[in-house]
């Protein structure tokens, strides 16, 4: 028998070759063979290519192009959703080389009912700029995205400034520098560590990595060694006696209005509306003024706050601080016994002395009977008289002649001394806070006409009511629940919108209220004068927060060179229009994120045990979002968690509501609902079921 003809003994001596070859060692082989062996090499690519070529023209005639964003699942295989909402599967195979999020282009190939995603070109990828934690792998760095979805870790390089040397799990931003579909690269996601935020386990790890992760500033602009208040030659009122009090809560130290009211003869009132002159401190070319442009805000985060100008300015020197005389802008509105305001609108420049620090809770205490030891003066006692009398007159006229929202809870974080959160206090909106906010709301309602009369520029809070291109879902829900009705249009109308927001108000539904609030548009800042349908006001221009809003500085420089006939400031750009709509939306981001952090360690303890109250949200395909009414945390209740078979329902995103076998509603927004939690994810999302599930 010869050795070509028993083929263990043919595997055994090519083992024994390959072996040798992997020593390095030199193999003779027959030049035959070898001759063989690349004709068959030639001719098994020649095949190869055919094969491709046939795989091509099948799937040309067999595919289409579909381009969209990757939807990736945790066990490797993943989705192309389209811009028409179709999905498409993509094969692991082809998911190792994506992310969830990136926007690409493939052939979607249909065998039968089935289709695949291939032949993959990407168009943008999802990561950019992102926080990460470092990982080392073989001793080798690497990152690994702060995000759900993206679990993987990417290779990396170190270009932290300083030379700060990286540990396990600390906290980094990172940028993308190669994507594994990049032309030209074999060698998989590539990332750059550009910043070093916190090392791993430190206690303010929360506050750093949101704060950094949305590109915010983590601390106060750097104080200059003096400040120079400029505008101290314009002309201004000496205001000083007349005892105006700021209400604010006990730990604020950045009080930028302070109000005093009169008693006028007709039964009404007249309101004065102190507010704090940063604007004399910072001109228009300033350095500090583009440093407030740039933050635009300052940031209110649970147990710190971040300023937008530097802590002298907005905590002493422009702070209305009690029994010292500060440079303000006043303005002094007439108000009518039915609460409606004249259309005579005075602002000043004025110096004025803040005669109490009331706090919230105090004054709301004195107010409602409540036991305090807080005992003002009599003249102090008959300014909080007369501006909760003018405050429950103005409410009742908005109410009936504007739109009012409906007052809902707010979740104060108590920290404890390591950060760690202590409690979390339910706080209803009391008298004080009523004062306060009717004075604030007339007073920019007041500048908006001010600023629309005079100039036609100014930023102004816009809001155009229901989203033009949800009017019919709109309508059909009215009829459903009879509202009455005669023409669609009118509700597009600022008198119609205020009608239907009256009329929600009054019919006490949750589910409708937030069904058609899920039908109306966001509000932005606009520099053209334009209405607030969501106010019910023809304008809307805040000046009251200049210390802490740079759209109100803009406002506070448009009125006093009104006033004073100075040069014209700058009319605001829509480039300062957008960065401010962005920083408003990254600050809310910021806030919430820090919070969702912060109930992570919370809520721990109740995971299948304590069994929460909660209100819909949210309805979505796979499942709801619900608010847990003790705390404000927000979670995710799956349709596996609602129902014991969760293919007998169905969540309707458009109609917000769970559909049970088909045909009955179970489950609608705004409904209180049970909710036990059952996990806590390291992405801190908080997963509940549904106590008791639907049988």
């Amino acid at each position: 028998m010869l050795l070509k003809d028993n083929p263990i003994l043919m595997q055994l001596k090519q083992k024994s070759i390959d072996e040798k070859k992997s020593r390095g060692e030199y193999v003779e082989e027959d030049t035959a063979k070898v001759k063989v062996r690349s004709e068959n090499k030639e001719h098994r690519e020649h095949r190869i290519r055919q094969n491709i070529q046939k795989v091509k023209i099948s799937a040309d005639a067999n595919s289409t192009m579909e381009q969209g964003v990757v939807k990736a699942n945790d066990r490797g295989f993943g989705f192309l959703e389209s811009e028409s909402r179709e999905s498409f599967f993509i094969p692991p195979k082809e998911m190792k080389n994506l992310m969830h999020g990136d926007k690409i282009s493939g052939y979607v190939v249909y065998q039968g009912e089935k289709s695949r995603v291939e032949r993959i070109t990407l168009i943008e990828p999802f990561l950019s700029r992102f926080v990460a934690r470092v990982a080392y792998v073989n001793g080798k760095l690497t990152v690994v995205p702060d995000h759900p979805c993206i679990n993987f870790n990417i290779n990396a390089v170190n270009h932290v400034p300083d030379g700060v040397t990286l540990r396990e799990g600390d906290w980094v931003i990172a940028v993308l520098t190669k994507h594994a579909l990049s032309e030209g690269n074999r060698n998989g996601h590539m990332a750059e560590v550009i910043e070093f935020i916190v090392h791993a386990n430190d206690e303010q790890t929360p506050w750093w990595v949101v704060l950094r992760g949305l590109d915010l500033p983590k601390s106060a602009p750097e104080d200059l060694p003096s400040y120079e208040y400029k505008d101290e030659s314009l002309p201004r009122v000496d205001l000083t006696d007349k005892p105006f009090v700021t209400i604010d809560s006990a730990k604020t130290q950045d009080m930028d209005d302070a109000l005093y009211i009169e008693s006028l003869q007709n039964g009404g009132w007249c309101l004065w509306v102190a507010i704090a002159d940063p604007t004399g401190y910072i001109h228009e070319d300033d350095e500090l003024d583009s440093y407030a442009a740039r933050r635009a805000f300052s940031i209110y985060l649970p147990g710190r706050d971040i300023p937008m100008l530097t802590r002298t300015l907005s905590d002493d020197l422009c702070s209305l601080r009690e029994n010292e005389e500060r440079f303000a802008l006043v303005g002094k509105f007439n108000i009518s016994a039915d609460g409606s305001c004249d259309q005579k609108i005075d602002f000043m420049m004025a110096t004025i002395k803040s005669h109490g620090k009331l706090v919230y809770d105090e004054v709301s205490d004195l107010l409602e009977g409540k036991e305090t030891s807080f005992s003002p003066s009599p003249v102090i006692r008959e300014q909080i008289d007369m501006l909760r009398d003018f405050s429950r007159v103005r409410y009742n006229y908005r109410k009936t002649n504007a739109c009012v929202f409906k007052d809902k809870p707010e979740y104060e974080f108590v920290l404890n001394e390591n950060g760690g959160l202590k409690e979390i206090k339910v706080v209803h909106k009391r008298v004080a806070n009523g004062i306060v906010e009717e004075a604030m709301i007339l007073a920019n309602t007041c500048a908006g006409r001010f600023l629309a009369e005079h100039f036609n520029a100014g930023i102004f809070n816009t809001h155009s009511g229901l989203d033009h291109e949800k009017i019919a879902d709109v309508n059909e829900v009215l009829e459903e629940n009879g509202y009455p009705i005669d023409d669609i249009e009118q509700i597009e109308t600022m008198t119609g919108y205020c009608k239907l927001k009256r009329w929600l108000y009054d019919s006490e539904s949750a589910y409708l209220d937030a069904r058609i609030h899920k039908c109306t548009a966001f509000a932005e800042m606009s520099p053209v004068p334009g209405p607030h349908f969501g106010m019910g006001l023809d304008y809307y221009a805040t000046w009251t927060s200049p210390i802490r809003k740079y759209g109100d500085m803009i406002n506070h420089r448009l009125i006093k060179s009104a006033i004073t006939n100075t040069e014209k400031p700058r009319i605001p750009s829509d480039e300062i229009i957008e960065s401010m709509n962005l920083s408003k939306k990254s600050n809310r981001a910021a806030e919430r994120q820090v919070k969702d952090w912060l109930y992570m360690d919370y809520l721990k303890p109740h995971i299948n045990k304590t069994v929460f109250e909660a209100e819909v949200m949210d309805v979505s395909r796979g499942g709801i979002k619900a608010m847990l009414l003790d705390n404000g945390a927000r979670v995710f209740v799956p349709t596996s968690m609602i129902c014991n078979d969760k293919k007998r329902i169905e969540g309707n995103n458009s109609l917000g509501v769970v559909i049970l076998d088909g045909e009955k509603k179970v489950i609608r927004l705004g409904q209180k609902v049970q909710v036990r939690i059952v996990e806590i994810n390291e992405s801190r999302a908080i997963i509940g079921e549904l106590i008791p599930r639907i049988s």
